[in-house]
């Protein structure tokens, strides 16, 4: 009876021992956790600004292309006063 008490308070023992070892375990892994967090937010604040900054891109190029159009507008409107110019000059 006192071997049984014995071996079970050994067991007990060991027991103890391999939850405080699963308890350091998880700590660790916890702490890594916390880390990749930080990492996954700050990546996630990257992305909004890469994405601020295509959207200002995207928004100049669209008024660089409007800034084209009007230039195109103004070399024809320049091209049809010429061509009237010169259609005068061989009437004459």
């Amino acid at each position: 009876m006192i071997q049984i008490r014995a071996d079970q308070m050994e067991l007990g023992q060991q027991l103890t021992e391999r939850i405080n070892g699963v308890g350091d375990r998880v700590k660790v892994l916890d702490g890594k956790v916390t880390s990749l967090q930080h990492d996954v937010t700050m990546l996630k604040n990257d992305v909004a600004s890469l994405d601020d900054k295509v959207t200002d891109l995207e928004k100049g190029q669209r008024s660089l292309q409007e800034g084209m159009k009007a230039m195109q507008r103004t070399q024809s409107d320049m091209m049809d006063i010429l061509i009237s110019i010169q259609r005068k000059f061989d009437c004459n």
